[in-house]
């Protein structure tokens, strides 16, 4: 996989909005308490779907050792079903490792990523993705995506990001997908007949 950086180029725009966050420490950690994580990013990126509307929150954290980055989806406009567990990135570099360079791919190439199975899941990592210029539209195809800037640089500068301490309980965005973020069928009630 071929990865070019892409100089000049700058995010935050209205539609792709971001915040990192402010150096700060919240001090409480119960007994047995998941792993802190620090939280370095919160971001907002158009979704990238022909028909889609609105747009999808997403947030970087990184493990309190600050070797590994996660990036979660936490909120959608316009509706539909999520999971909003953290995805380790290492699992995002090997879906796109996957990918032909020379050729766009589409969303669904990020599937394998998630534990949840939502249809939405691979769509909205892509959008995040954009809106953190590792990822760009095709150019014949505005629904499939290339490859682009310097991922290792990337990693390299959210690594170096300040951020905020944060406790696993407390953030938006857990390791499992929460039941309420993907949509499961209730089983099917029988009825019972009256003698």
């Amino acid at each position: 996989m071929t990865k070019q950086s892409t100089p000049g180029k700058t995010t935050g725009t209205p539609d792709n909005a971001t915040t990192p966050d402010t150096p700060s420490v919240q001090t409480t950690t119960p007994v047995n308490a998941p792993p802190a994580m620090w939280r370095l990013k919160t971001g907002k990126a158009s979704k990238v779907s022909k028909y889609a509307e609105g747009s999808v929150e997403y947030q970087i954290t990184a493990d309190v050792d600050r070797t590994t980055l996660f990036i979660a989806i936490t909120g959608n406009e316009g509706g539909g079903y999520f999971s909003r567990e953290r995805v380790p990135f290492p699992k995002i570099e090997a879906c796109a490792s996957k990918c032909d360079a020379s050729t766009p791919f589409p969303s669904r190439s990020f599937r394998d990523a998630f534990i949840g199975r939502s249809s939405n899941n691979a769509g909205f990592i892509v959008a995040a993705l954009r809106a953190e210029g590792l990822l760009a539209p095709a150019a014949d195809a505005e629904t499939q995506h290339v490859i682009t800037g310097d991922w290792s640089v990337w990693k390299q500068s959210m690594l170096a990001v300040a951020g905020t301490l944060i406790e696993a309980a407390d953030s938006v965005a857990n390791t499992e997908p929460s039941p309420e973020a993907e949509h499961r069928k209730a089983p099917k009630q029988t009825a019972t007949k009256k003698p």
